[in-house]
């Protein structure tokens, strides 16, 4: 697949295998697919657009960059690929932290 590169406030996300087993710190083996609500999705932004202008001109920085894991709102996808999603920066609901303290 040829780079895509987003514009505006678009995100290209990668989609996450949801049926590719991990295992807990406790030893459970779970899939994302039993987790995970229908509404929402992780994803790993591939390609951010620099957003869009707000009234006086500023364009307002986000706390997450290509490379991080996001959750979404699945049913906001305003076009799907074969192998990315593409959504707006509005229907980011978290940043997915994976380090352990």
């Amino acid at each position: 697949m040829n780079r895509l590169i987003a514009e505006g406030d678009h995100l290209i996300l990668e989609k996450v295998d949801y049926d590719k087993e991990e295992k807990t710190s406790g030893g459970i083996i779970i899939k994302k697919s039993q987790v995970l609500d229908g509404s929402f999705a992780e994803a790993r932004i591939i390609s951010m657009g620099k957003g869009l202008p707000i009234s006086n001109g500023d364009i307002p920085e986000v706390d997450y960059k290509e490379g991080d894991i996001i959750l979404y709102d699945a049913r906001s996808r305003i076009g799907v690929h074969a192998e990315c999603d593409i959504i707006r920066r509005e229907h980011v609901i978290a940043v997915v932290d994976n380090e352990t303290n």
